[in-house]
């Protein structure tokens, strides 16, 4: 029983967070996602690194698309605040609604309306396998929430009561 746990939850953090996240035909985007503080009334500030062999490639699509997967699908950690986001869709959202993220994630799909860089935050740095891009990106998670609820991905608050 312990196995198939742990299993199950090496397949979800391993295997669905990269399958979305890339634009048709592209390898899945590696990337790492945190907490960078809060921003003005229902947004929050992320910093994105997306990992890649020579430092090229990643442009600004790219970087929206991973912040608002982050922050759907992954959640965050707290960075230097320490408070950690959580994801907004359950482990399970990605895999029921296929057909959505596709559409949602794509090169230029909505998803690029949920999140803004913010001017002057963009880093590159050379690691042991390659380089690391990235940049500070505000997310709107009032309307993204919203937009995720008409389409079924995440439960609506009020359902609960």
């Amino acid at each position: 029983m312990k196995y198939k746990l742990i299993f199950a939850l090496l397949a979800v953090f391993l295997i669905l967070p990269g399958q979305s996240v890339s634009g048709k035909g592209k390898k899945p985007l590696q990337y790492d996602i945190e907490k960078a503080g809060i921003g003005v009334e229902g947004t929050i500030l992320v910093k994105v690194w997306v990992y890649t062999k020579n430092g090229k490639g990643v442009s600004d699509q790219d970087l929206k698309r991973v912040a608002v997967h982050g922050i759907v699908f992954r959640g965050c950690s707290g960075g230097q605040s320490g408070a950690r986001q959580p994801a907004m869709a359950p482990a399970t959202a990605e895999a029921d609604n296929a057909a959505f993220c596709e559409a949602f994630f794509a090169d230029d799909g909505p998803c690029q309306n949920y999140a803004t860089i913010v001017a002057g935050s963009y880093d590159r740095v050379k690691t042991q396998k390659g380089y690391k891009s990235g940049a500070v990106l505000q997310i709107d998670k009032t309307s993204l929430r919203k937009e995720l609820e008409k389409a079924g991905v995440v439960r609506v608050l009020s359902s609960g009561f």
